[in-house]
């Protein structure tokens, strides 16, 4: 390596036109390299999934919570309350609240931040957060679906279409004369001409070749970095396809998989029943599994550190089809709303095989980042050094009592593998999940929620 050379956090590799790449963290950004490749980020992220949990699936890494049982070690189970609020509606009643804490403004504008946020905001302002997944229908309000809140309670909306989760991340694929607003059919020749790495290639080289300023490790895993957007923007063009999206002209998709009819792959859908999209299962776990794979990419490249990952909206109300076996049990998901045929109908067979296929879905993105593969400079895991935040909008039936949250990684700050049931607020849990980085446990004072116990109790 050359001499020491600083460089800039924000340092991209830019291509062609406005192509442009971010690069993970590197010890040559950092003022102390020492300090860089010994103490982790700060990273927290929030995880929804929506329809609640029974109280009595909650206690432990059994039934609907079996697919975590790996991970629980890592894990800690907590059931809130989140009765203080006061809007209106059964799923926008607690919306607006989950990974707040604070009473809502209005139905859809919450009462401060997202804790995700606020730890952003205050110990790493000029991180990048990214919010996404897959949901359709969001019913009576844009809360249902939004998880990620700004400091005046305005919502980040999320975004649903693989191909720009990956190009807000790792880099727009504009070329010069093109200007930022692209047609689909404008997009798709550009995926056939060329990767989006293709217009980096000789930076590329510069900083992992003989001449480099980097050190070998940082060479590493720039050219990890690199090697992992390939192979997702491989991935990328068939799912896309699959789900009506505008992925790669030269990908071929072998059969054609009961999707969503419409093509508005980014627009909420509103209704229920008929009105509301219907998919097999499995296609719906493939679309999430994407951005699960694409946020844990982002993650394990440092160049996203905050937001939210959603594994559908409040309400649930996407119609999914298909046979999902599990726990020994079968069950033919309905083809119309499982929100209404499970449980409003109180069908505890079915509901509980339902979220066993929400939480699936979930640990596996908590697989991948304890992907031992994927170690980080203190030798550790990305689950290890960051706080995943699991929630969801209500506990069993509408009821705002006892609704499942679990915190993963967590820094080795939280005891691990148990349940905890204090009835205690979700301000109390937030609070306890912020403290963890250093801030104030005072969610919840400024719009008037009282705690109701000591979530310190589920801190080591």
């Amino acid at each position: 390596m050359n001499k020491k050379h600083r460089m800039s956090r924000r340092h991209l590799l830019r291509g062609a036109g406005t192509v442009a790449i971010a690069l993970p963290f590197l010890e040559e950004m950092a003022v102390g390299s020492a300090r860089a490749a010994t103490s982790p980020p700060g990273r927290l992220i929030t995880a929804f999934f929506g329809l609640g949990l029974h109280p009595d699936w909650q206690k432990d890494f059994s039934g609907p919570l079996e697919p975590y049982k790996a991970l629980a070690p890592k894990m800690a189970l907590v059931s809130v309350e989140l009765t203080q609020t006061g809007a209106s509606g059964a799923h926008c009643e607690t919306s607006a609240l989950v990974f707040v804490g604070e009473r809502q403004k209005s139905v859809n504008i919450a009462g401060g931040a997202s804790i995700d946020q606020l730890v952003k905001n205050t110990v790493d302002p000029t991180a990048k957060t990214l919010t996404s997944g897959i949901w359709w229908r969001r019913g009576a309000c844009d809360a249902q679906a939004n998880r990620v809140y700004n400091a005046d309670g305005t919502p980040r909306p999320p975004t649903k279409h693989p191909s720009k989760v990956f190009d807000a991340v790792f880099g727009n694929l504009t070329t010069p004369g093109m200007g930022m607003d692209l047609t689909d059919a404008e997009r798709r020749t550009m995926r056939s001409r060329r990767s989006v790495l293709d217009t980096v290639m000789d930076q590329y080289k510069t900083l992992t070749g003989d001449r480099s300023p980097l050190g070998k490790s940082s060479q590493q895993k720039v050219e990890q970095h690199l090697a992992s957007i390939r192979e997702v923007e491989q991935q990328l063009a068939p799912v896309e396809n699959e789900m009506g999206g505008v992925g790669s002209s030269t990908c071929t998709v072998s059969g054609k998989p009961t999707d969503p009819s419409s093509p508005d792959y980014d627009k909420f859908t509103y209704g229920t029943g008929s009105g509301s999209p219907a998919m097999d299962w499995k296609d719906f776990q493939n679309a999430y599994r994407l951005h699960a794979d694409l946020y844990a990419l982002a993650l394990r490249c440092d160049v996203v550190r905050f937001g939210n990952l959603a594994f559908e909206s409040a309400g649930g109300h996407t119609n999914l089809s298909g046979t999902y076996n599990a726990m020994g049990d079968s069950t033919d998901f309905p083809g119309t709303s499982q929100h209404d045929s499970y449980f409003h109908d109180n069908k505890l067979k079915e509901a509980r095989l339902y979220q066993h296929f929400c939480q699936s879905n979930l640990a596996y993105f908590l697989a991948q980042l304890d992907d031992p593969d994927h170690l980080e400079a203190n030798g550790k895991t990305v689950l290890d050094n960051s706080c995943i935040v699991i929630g969801t909008e209500y506990g069993w039936n509408h009821s705002k009592n006892q609704a499942f949250h679990a915190v993963a990684g967590g820094y080795g700050k939280f005891k691990s593998g148990n349940f905890t049931d204090r009835r205690m607020d979700c301000s109390d849990f937030y609070n306890a999940i912020v403290s963890t980085f250093g801030l104030p446990g005072n969610i919840g004072q400024s719009t008037g929620v009282d705690s109701q116990g000591d979530a310190t109790v589920i801190l080591k």
